[in-house]
């Protein structure tokens, strides 16, 4: 999401350049991972992978072999959910529903989830875009159109739906941070549960570029209520405040201080990292982080990390 104001993506589509080193006492769900280098200079061609080749790698992943991008190509084709995308979300989703099932009479127990590519898929989108993204186009995708909301297109990431709801019934608090920024805060509930739960009037479908699609409402339960500290927002959904606006919990200096006093964005791995520091402060033991980038997972704060598939954009 990782989203209104992400950096511009590699294009690398992490089909072999997982080189680097992993930075991080925290137990990767997915052996063999690890954050890209992004100052590695290839030697030669086949250090690499072509870039039309990795796109065509990805439409195959995501079990689309025929689809064709841009606004006019077949975004609006529904997600396979026979896919190898689909059967490695649902795997890494099991390792994690193992994991809260065997630890949940943990005290004041929690969950930590991402949005983009770990809770919702935003495969439509990278088709729409051709992995190029563009501020007022996701914007569309998130559901937001000149300030009013037009509905949610990202259907949830298979597999995490029926984690979030088992989490909920063995009794753990669920919080989602998400690089989203403030000014999609409601946005984000309605594309997370439906647009009542956001106070939007209720949207069947969508249309866009033509196309007119059913509207989303992946249903996911409702974040554990919690004071995120910025934007008045208190529902358990942490959203990346502007800059100026950072709560007082990441102005430390091994999270977002430094940044604070020059004045700039603080990084994914530092925002995320001081957020989740925040949350265990207010007493909750977060037993599972779940995301689709190292950098939701990198800094610590959390029992076990769970890398979710997602080979289209890098974001460090």
């Amino acid at each position: 999401m990782k989203r209104l104001s992400r950096p511009r993506r590699s294009l690398w589509l992490v089909l072999g350049l997982v080189i680097g080193v992993l930075a991080t006492a925290a137990t990767m769900a997915v052996a063999g991972l690890q954050p890209a280098d992004l100052n590695f200079t290839p030697n030669s061609e086949g250090q690499m992978t072509n870039i039309d080749v990795g796109r065509a790698y990805a439409k195959n992943y995501y079990g689309a072999h025929s689809a064709t991008s841009g606004p006019n190509g077949t975004w609006d084709t529904p997600l396979n959910l026979g896919s190898n995308y689909a059967n490695e979300a649902r795997s890494v989703a099991s390792q994690g529903d193992n994991w809260l099932s065997a630890r949940s009479r943990v005290p004041h127990r929690a969950i930590v989830l991402d949005v983009d590519d770990t809770t919702l898929t935003t495969w439509n989108y990278e088709l729409y875009s051709n992995w190029d993204f563009n501020p007022t186009t996701n914007g569309q995708f998130v559901g937001l159109t000149s300030g009013a909301f037009t509905g949610n297109m990202f259907p949830p990431t298979p597999g995490m739906l029926d984690l979030a709801n088992h989490a909920q019934t063995l009794g753990y608090a669920i919080f989602w941070i998400t690089g989203r920024g403030d000014s999609q805060h409601q946005a984000t509930i309605a594309n997370l549960q439906d647009d009542g739960a956001a106070g939007f009037q209720d949207i069947d479908t969508v249309t866009l570029n033509g196309k007119t699609i059913p509207e989303v409402d992946a249903e996911y339960p409702a974040p554990t209520a919690l004071d995120i500290g910025h934007g008045g927002f208190t529902d358990g959904l942490f959203t990346k405040p502007p800059v100026g606006q950072y709560p007082a919990y990441l102005d430390q200096p091994q999270f977002c201080g430094p940044y604070i006093d020059q004045g700039v964005s603080c990084p994914t791995i530092q925002y995320k990292s001081g957020t989740r520091a925040y949350i265990e402060s207010q007493g909750y033991d977060i037993v599972g982080n779940f995301g689709d980038q190292f950098s939701d997972l990198l800094g610590g704060f959390g029992d076990k990390t769970f890398k979710m598939p997602n080979p289209n954009y890098y974001l460090p």
